[in-house]
């Protein structure tokens, strides 16, 4: 009779176990290279965004110009660059959703800049004026993954012409609707509804610059409790500090 391929001589080797996807992100935090990349690719898209609303609306002779695309463009590489660093590498885990609430107000800090531009520019020479609505289109758009019920509306203006305008369900316009719009009659800048706010310039970027100050200290503190959470582990377990 052979032998039977039993005992540790025919086992099979021991498959080594897969790495929980929330301590391998725990592990490869540096808290202070963490906040000088973050603040620094923050700072970039903030400052690209900036300079090309400024001069698609301010200084070519219309805004889908090849200087502010590509300077958007950049910005936009650059904020995926960011959203990989510190919200995707956390894998697919319950904090997922943690690292995407703790960035969103510095991920906003662009928007706030771009609509303190176009603001300015509808401040100093747009123009308002009465126009009527001539049709309603219920629409959906996905977000996270859900439709969104929206609504877009053409405005006959005096002057302007037709407009576009996309609103809300609460927001919505009647057919023949009279709304007050401002637009750029040189069609750099974007229209809406409404008068100009006539907020200065300076007023979008305080509320960036306090953004970036919030933003970055809820960052951190999320980046050390994380941090330290893993040092805890590790501890526990007896492995070395990676």
């Amino acid at each position: 009779m052979t032998d039977q391929p039993y005992g540790p001589r025919y086992s099979q080797p021991d498959q080594p176990p897969k790495r929980n996807a929330e301590h391998a992100f725990e592990d490869r935090i540096r808290l202070g290279r963490d906040v000088i990349v973050g603040s620094v690719l923050v700072l970039a898209v903030v400052a690209l965004c900036a300079v090309a609303a400024w001069y698609g609306m301010l200084v070519a002779d219309a805004f889908w110009t090849p200087v502010p695309m590509s300077l958007l463009a950049v910005a936009f590489v650059l904020f995926l660059v960011e959203v990989w660093y510190f919200v995707l590498r956390e894998g697919r885990t319950p904090m997922l959703g943690a690292a995407v609430a703790v960035h969103l107000i510095l991920f906003a800090m662009p928007v706030v800049v771009f609509i303190g531009v176009n603001e300015q520019v509808l401040t100093e020479r747009g123009v308002t004026e009465t126009c009527t609505v001539t049709s309603q289109e219920m629409v959906y758009v996905r977000r996270d993954g859900d439709r969104e019920r929206k609504y877009d509306h053409t405005l006959e203006c005096p002057t302007a012409g037709e407009l576009t305008q996309r609103t809300s369900p609460n927001r919505r316009f009647e057919v023949g609707e009279q709304v007050v719009m401002t637009y750029d009659p040189e069609g750099r800048a974007g229209h809406r509804t409404g008068e100009p706010i006539g907020s200065p310039l300076a007023l979008f970027g305080a509320i960036a610059a306090a953004a970036f100050a919030v933003g970055t200290t809820v960052r951190v503190v999320y980046l050390r409790s994380r941090s330290r959470r893993g040092a805890r582990r590790r501890a526990a377990f007896g492995a070395p500090a990676p």
